[in-house]
């Protein structure tokens, strides 16, 4: 089970986290943009992260469909900009091991070369 940074403070007594950027994207409502398949493009997600998940719109609120590993190849499909400003790319990640397959919004920040180049 994962649990925030001001879940953990309120759990030891030490009042709330202090707030972050993240924060305002996460009380933003989550939203599920139109997209295609427009790049051909490849990303990895970033070694020292391992893992990223993978979301039901580009919101860091929004439901996690899956985790993509730092070795699946990530397939971009385009980009859009988020309540926040920040950049999501739609993709579809593939492991190289078993052939899994998850599509949804990745942080272009959490990947190697920042994602899709095309606008969804």
């Amino acid at each position: 089970m994962v649990f925030g940074l001001s879940t953990l403070f309120l759990a030891v007594g030490l009042g709330a986290a202090p707030s972050a950027v993240a924060d305002a994207e996460d009380a933003a409502v989550c939203t599920h943009p139109s997209w295609s398949n427009k790049d051909s493009g490849v990303d990895y997600v970033r070694a020292a992260l391992e893992e990223a998940p993978i979301r039901t719109g580009p919101n860091s609120g929004c439901g996690v469909v899956g985790m993509a590993r730092y070795t699946d190849k990530v397939y971009l499909h385009c980009y859009t900009y988020n309540s926040a400003g920040n950049t999501w790319s739609h993709v579809r990640a593939v492991s190289i091991y078993d052939g899994r397959e998850i599509s949804g919004w990745i942080w272009d920040s959490n990947l190697v070369d920042h994602g899709s180049t095309q606008l969804c």
